[in-house]
């Protein structure tokens, strides 16, 4: 188990916000409870001895900038999330974000239980809105779970209480159809794409379809 407690950072978040926008016209904020909560049981999946979620982390950042994408190529940051658990190039990757005015804050929340739940308060703000999250899904080559730029602000109104579904995704970095830690890197790199029963047979326990493997509540507050 790689890279799982980072204790100077789980179950907080780290955030900024800019003095201009706070006078700005149309300025809103608020503040949400984000609660992961695992799915990964059988029959859905396949649970394999070692079977964990690493810790999650993210950040909360404005449109013009994300965390990850389907079919683009992983960033080294979500690389060694996705391989083996280790969060700092990424922590790196959010740092330069907030840097640059792209994201206010950093996510930070305690790994679930892969059946259990982890929760953490955040700020948002009407420009920085979105929220964006990966864990590894372990032990695997190079699978993940989380959320690409979910927007909490829509029409101009904060979403109250919603729960998202979160799937396993193949960073496109690390070949093999197998639980474990040591495969061949993908040469060349392809991008992330969602897992099937057809490329994580392994983890599809028989499935003819892959089952949310999280989900994600934000509620409000």
């Amino acid at each position: 188990m790689k890279f799982i407690y980072i204790s100077a950072l789980l179950s907080v978040m780290v955030f900024s916000c800019k003095k201009d926008e706070v006078s700005a016209p149309g300025f809103s904020e608020a503040w949400y409870s984000i609660e992961i909560t695992g799915k990964w049981k059988a029959p859905e999946f396949t649970v394999p001895g070692g079977v964990h979620f690493t810790a999650v982390f993210g950040m909360v950042h404005s449109s013009e900038t994300y965390l990850w994408k389907l079919n683009t190529k992983a960033s080294l940051g979500v690389e060694n999330v996705a391989e083996t658990g280790n969060p700092y190039p990424l922590l790196y990757e959010i740092d330069t974000a907030i840097a640059t005015g792209k994201s206010i804050g950093l996510i930070a929340i305690t790994a679930p239980l892969p059946t259990g739940s982890s929760k953490v308060n955040v700020y948002c703000t009407s420009k920085y809105s979105y929220i964006s999250l990966e864990t590894m899904l372990a032990p695997t080559p190079d699978w993940f779970t989380g959320l690409s730029g979910f927007n909490l602000f829509q029409n101009n109104r904060w979403i109250t209480d919603t729960t998202v579904n979160l799937y396993a995704y193949d960073a496109g970095t690390e070949d093999g159809d197998v639980f474990g830690y040591n495969n061949p890197a993908t040469v060349p790199q392809q991008n992330v794409q969602l897992l099937t029963p057809m490329n994580a047979s392994v983890l599809a326990n028989g499935n003819s379809v892959l089952a949310p493997i999280a989900t994600v509540r934000f509620a409000k507050k």
